[in-house]
């Protein structure tokens, strides 16, 4: 499978811009007003956000999937690369998740409209001209980690997610989208990973660690934290959290493991996935990873079980803080600077 970034665009994207409408920094002083839920029709940040599961992008059939404040379409081309566009013909409006691949293009089932990887519209039927606004919106695409990833925004303003210590490709991975939330924002659940009140107090995990030992970038937040697990004994994990939606880590105990946890906004629906990982070595067994991975799925599972009976019903607000809660606070400033974007709005 392809991984690499594709960077096709359309004309119209690059003549006439899809308002991406990307914010200036809000003031940061009002970050403790920040929005904890899901309303149609937001403006979400920028970022690689999960589309689909791998194994659900099927060669030679088009996937039609709910996404963000819309539809996509998502394919793959002849080489296997994924494609991820609005879904909706400019024409009439027909999904042209029920039309057909022919090459690398999307036929529009209702009048044949054909539209490339890169959103152009490469034909209509009969001799008649294309209209000058004939296209679809198509997203810089990736594909790793078992997931289709879509970014939101025109041009990404940082790479794909990894995780530390292995590249993407030396991994072995297994992902499921895990659960579904209702009226929770993705960085929520992302937002655990600095939660070090929650982590002590609601999933036992013991630790002594120094706030000041987080290393904040313009995109991405990294630490290393040694933890005394219920399930797992000792471990030290290696934390990275990219854009505000993106949490891996690499676990280090009896065996090494590697966990991504992503969540994509799905209208008022937040679809969480997780991806179990191990690293690639030709001289262990099928079976022997397996277990790693099964290990893996059990740790986080655990903590989900906890986490969702946390955020099913919540209505979050920046409290009342303690001390412990600095991190959060800090997290929570960051992810209201995040600059967002609508980069799909004039094509739905």
């Amino acid at each position: 499978m392809a991984t690499a970034i594709s960077r096709e665009r359309t004309a119209a994207q690059a003549e006439n811009p899809a308002k991406a409408e990307r914010s200036d920094r809000p003031d940061e002083s009002d970050w403790r007003n920040i929005f904890g839920g899901l309303r149609q029709g937001q403006i979400h940040p920028e970022g690689w956000y999960a589309v689909a599961l791998s194994s659900e992008v099927e060669p030679g059939r088009i996937t039609g999937r709910p996404f963000l404040n819309g539809r996509v379409a998502i394919y793959r081309k002849r080489s296997g690369e994924p494609v991820v566009v609005t879904a909706f013909c400019p024409h009439m409006g027909s999904d042209l998740a029920s039309g057909a691949i022919v090459g690398d293009e999307l036929r529009c089932n209702y009048h044949h409209f054909r539209f490339g990887p890169d959103g152009r519209c490469a034909g209509v039927p009969g001799n008649n001209r294309i209209p000058p606004g004939a296209a679809l919106f198509s997203y810089p695409t990736t594909e790793r980690f078992g997931l289709v990833w879509a970014y939101n925004g025109e041009t990404p303003l940082f790479p794909p997610p990894e995780v530390r210590d292995f590249p993407h490709d030396g991994l072995v991975s297994r992902a499921r989208r895990a659960h579904v939330y209702e009226n929770v924002a993705p960085w929520l659940p992302i937002g655990n990973t600095f939660d070090f009140l929650h982590l002590r107090h609601v999933h036992a995990l013991g630790f002594d660690f120094d706030f000041d030992r987080i290393r904040w970038g313009a995109h991405e937040a990294e630490y290393e934290i040694d933890f005394d697990s219920p399930d797992m004994g000792r471990i030290e994990q290696r934390i990275r959290v990219t854009g505000t939606n993106i949490s891996t880590h690499v676990t280090v105990g009896s065996s090494t493991t590697v966990g991504v946890t992503t969540a994509t906004p799905v209208g008022t629906s937040l679809e969480l996935y997780m991806v179990a990982c191990a690293p690639k070595d030709a001289t262990r067994t099928p079976e022997s990873i397996d277990a790693e991975l099964r290990e893996q799925e059990r740790f986080v599972d655990n903590l989900l079980a906890d986490d969702i009976r946390v955020m099913t019903g919540i209505a979050f607000r920046a409290g009342t803080f303690l001390q412990e809660d600095q991190p959060m606070a800090r997290w929570l400033r960051w992810v209201h600077a995040f600059p967002v974007a609508d980069p799909a709005a004039r094509y739905r």
